[in-house]
């Protein structure tokens, strides 16, 4: 239903206390690049079999880049794959997983590339859970195997490339492809995978969802493409027919104490599930000042538990437990730990529950609780009948129940497994039965950034909360008349974050969900305005991985086939009829591949900075280069990469060099100190408009690469310019996306060099060709305004050299340049 046939409400939201709003989107990725690696002879790539032939097309081409395969089949996976190095599971239990791959590594050798092919599952007849048994069946048994192969995988990558993918087929979309017949559980491959990844950082970890409808070839050409990749920044992609794209978020503002217009009234009865205490408590509460509507409050703790007189005082933990050990030993028990424990953990329940719903009651609200296990149909539906009949149909369900078991993968158990998935998984389902899912106004389902961002220790509750957000787009497109809302929360300052993880994400500077800005975002993600948003993020994201640093120092030899159709941007700079590569995307090329093999440091230093041979896009360039990293030190805090482009001629002995540079990594934890900049103006000159430099010839570029707009000062020994680099859409910096480098801005500074030297060499024109060092203290985002002063160095008829420094109105520096040359030429012409 489009939102503005919803039935209106308005109620106004209270302060945020500086929570985030993140809306979840699907990012533009170019076609990978392909890092060269080879299994050692000692390593075999394990491939789990999905029942089709697409496994068969899978192993030939693992076997043509020369890798040694064994195939798995899994329990119960339709068409068991035969061959000399295939093997089956009898069945999906831990020990019998683990003698599997001990088998395996006797037999064949370690496992060092994993890939999981996982079937693709469409339900009938609108029979949503239809493979949820088998889907969730094959989900343990990768978690299993990832369990067991951890060993091999870690210490293969202390010296070696070592692998772990899964491949799912919902909608190459990741989920938000809008279809209404995927089976949805084998979304929660991402999850684990992601969780794998802060885990391991040896090991390189993608979790890979292609468009089911691609040809079998053609999935495994992107697999092997996906298994070479060098970066390790991304770790989820979609692929399909449209090209490949990366699941992300971005920040949105929200109006605090702002007037929103809603779907629910006094009249909305909201069931939710781990309502009456925690952060879902507090949810609802503030639902209630808001709409006064009523909730049925789903809990497994006893309502009916009479908290003795003792208790009635609030107290301390330990002044309670004493309390409790004195009464047990006044009524002629002996006390132990189990049964103080118990009824302690009774006593604050009822207390938290009658807390709850005096709170609801008093801002206007009604709650009843029912006792129930949210993974069993029959403890709940029978207890809804009087309630209904009270208070009319169930509008709305919020699903904030969860369970943690937060360990390593290697400490995991089955049970640990099931535990945490059931709450949510079959929670979710309990949830739907017992109401009327076509009648509903509301579904809210708590998720968690540990599912879209992944978290140490998290697997299992990754896995759970990835299903959901995948089951909220899935609703949403069935049940047009539902406002769904999968709410990825940050981690909370309360509730499961206990006072030990809280210190640990303070320190690397994670932000928390406050108990009252929380509460309040839930309430305005009420509005019908985010109808049509099925899963957003609340609070900050968790950390990203950490590269693996240690051991010997490597060499990367990383290819890219690269064409002018996969780069719009060069047709912004064009000289003489031919688009040309600028020498800063050349460099920025270097420091992106860098930021890609190691994605939690950034580039710091350039230096020695060289073109040997430019990239005129003239019909005869080459089109396969290769991006050569060597490695000449490297710590936890700084890495230390001599990088070269070259480019080999089908017929040529010795390869051709284009462009070379020392770049120095630094670790993004480490704050660097960013110094300050006032320059001197000679007050002589009077601002001149820099878009005429555009339309009087001075200087070739087009849109992507116009960003001069004042010309502030000008003589003989500087130039000063106020310039804003314009916005270039992701898709069209194709093979060259802005990381830490804006490389469209860096190109501008350069532009100053060229007119300087017109104006001081009767016109001769310029490019770029050498620079001795650049200093990169932050980024410098598009469209934001800042300035360029370029002091000139050396002049001569045929260079000119220059130190520009980038910084911002206040004297804040962002980059510093030294000895930027640019070539003299009175014969060149654009």
């Amino acid at each position: 239903m489009p939102v503005e046939t919803y039935p209106k409400n308005s109620t106004t939201t209270s302060s945020f206390h500086g929570v985030e709003r993140k809306e979840v989107y699907l990012k533009y990725l170019p076609k990978p690049d392909y890092l060269e690696f080879q299994l050692p002879a000692t390593h075999v790539a394990l491939v789990t079999n999905e029942g089709s032939t697409l496994t068969k097309e899978v192993v030939q081409a693992l076997e043509q880049k020369g890798n040694k395969v064994v195939v798995l089949n899994l329990h119960n996976v339709e068409n068991p794959y035969n061959s000399k190095t295939s093997i089956g599971l009898s069945n999906n239990e831990d020990a019998t997983i683990h003698n599997t791959i001990s088998y395996i590594e006797s037999k064949f050798g370690k496992v060092g590339t994993f890939i999981h092919l996982h079937p693709h599952f469409e339900f009938q007849n609108g029979q949503f859970a239809q493979h949820f048994g088998t889907e969730r069946e094959l989900l343990k048994s990768v978690f299993l195997i990832a369990k067991h192969i951890q060993p091999s995988l870690n210490d293969l990558g202390k010296t070696n490339r070592a692998n772990f993918l899964t491949v799912s087929r919902l909608d190459g979309q990741s989920g938000l492809g809008k279809r209404g017949n995927t089976s949805i559980v084998g979304g929660g491959l991402p999850g684990l995978v992601k969780c794998l990844n802060l885990e391991w950082s040896a090991v390189y970890c993608r979790a890979v969802d292609i468009q089911p409808e691609l040809q079998h070839n053609t999935i495994a050409e992107h697999i092997i493409g996906e298994l070479h990749d060098p970066n390790r920044a991304v770790v989820e992609v979609a692929i399909n027919e449209g090209g490949r794209a990366m699941l992300d978020a971005k920040e949105v503002e929200v109006v605090e104490n702002n007037t929103i217009q809603t779907a629910i009234t006094s009249d909305s009865v909201f069931l939710v599930s781990g309502g009456a205490r925690g952060v879902t408590a507090n949810c609802v509460i503030e639902m209630a000042k808001a709409f006064q509507c009523k909730f049925i409050l789903l809990g497994r703790s006893d309502f009916d538990y009479v908290v003795p007189e003792y208790a009635q005082q609030d107290m301390q933990e330990g002044a309670l437990k004493a309390q409790i050990m004195n009464a047990l030993k006044a009524q002629g028990e002996k006390p132990n730990l189990a049964a103080v424990k118990n009824i302690y953990k009774n006593i604050i329940a009822k207390k938290e529950i009658d807390d709850t719903i005096a709170k609801i009651e008093q801002n206007g609200g009604q709650a009843i609780y029912i006792k129930g296990d949210v993974t069993k149909i029959s403890t709940v539906k029978h207890q809804l009948l009087p309630i209904t009949q009270k208070w009319g149909n169930i509008t709305g369900i919020i699903h904030g129940a969860g369970r943690l078991a937060d360990k390593y993968i290697q400490d995991k158990s089955e049970q640990d497994f099931y535990n945490v998935l059931s709450v949510k998984l079959d929670g979710l389902l309990t949830l739907f039965q017992a109401v009327n899912i076509h009648k509903l106004d509301h579904l809210i389902l708590f998720s968690s950034v540990a599912g879209f961002y992944g978290n140490v220790g998290q697997t299992d509750y990754a896995i759970a909360n990835e299903i959901l957000s995948k089951a909220a787009h899935i609703f949403r497109t069935n049940h047009p008349n539902t406002q769904v809302s999968a709410i990825n929360w940050g981690a909370w300052d309360s509730g499961m974050v206990s006072a030990a993880l809280k210190k640990k994400f303070q320190e690397m500077g994670v932000s928390l969900v406050s108990t009252e800005g929380g509460p309040a975002m839930l309430v305005n993600e009420m509005n019908v305005a985010y109808a049509d948003q099925p899963q957003v993020i609340i609070g900050g994201t968790l950390p990203a991985g950490i590269s693996y640093t240690e051991g010997t120092l490597n060499t990367h030899r990383i290819h890219r086939n690269l064409t002018l159709k996969a780069n719009p941007f060069l047709m912004h700079h064009v000289i003489q009829g031919h688009a040309v590569l600028p020498v800063v995307n050349a460099v920025g090329w270097m420091t992106n591949t860098c930021e890609q093999v190691f994605p939690d440091f950034r580039v710091f230093h350039v230096e020695d900075a060289k073109l040997f041979k430019g990239l005129v896009f003239d019909g005869n360039q080459p089109e396969n280069f290769v991006v050569e990293l060597k490695e000449t030190a490297k710590d936890a805090d700084q890495i230390k990469i001599e990088a070269t482009v070259l480019s080999q001629a089908p017929n040529a002995k010795l390869p051709t060099y284009h462009y070379k540079a020392s770049i120095t990594l630094v670790a993004k934890k480490n704050k660097v100190e960013t110094p300050s900049f006032t320059p001197q103006i000679s007050g002589n000159y009077t601002a001149t408009d820099g878009s005429v430099l555009y339309q009087n010839g001075a200087l070739f570029h087009d849109t992507y690469f116009r960003g001069i707009e004042q010309v502030l000062d000008w003589n003989e020994s500087q130039i000063v310019l106020s310039c804003k680099a314009p916005t270039v859409p992701v898709k069209d910096q194709g093979q060259f996306p802005v990381i830490s480098v804006n490389t469209f801005f860096a190109d501008i500074q350069y532009q100053g060099m060229v007119i300087w030297v017109q104006q001081y060499n009767e016109g001769a024109k310029s490019l770029p060709l050498s620079t001795e060092s650049c200093t990169i203290y932050e980024s410098i985002p598009f469209e934001q305004p800042m300035l360029v002063h370029i002091e000139v160095v050396e002049s001569s008829a045929h260079k000119m050299v220059a130190n520009c420094t980038v910084y911002d109105e206040t004297g804040k520096v962002y980059m510093v340049t030294t000895n930027a040359a640019v070539t003299v030429s009175k014969g060149l012409e654009w």
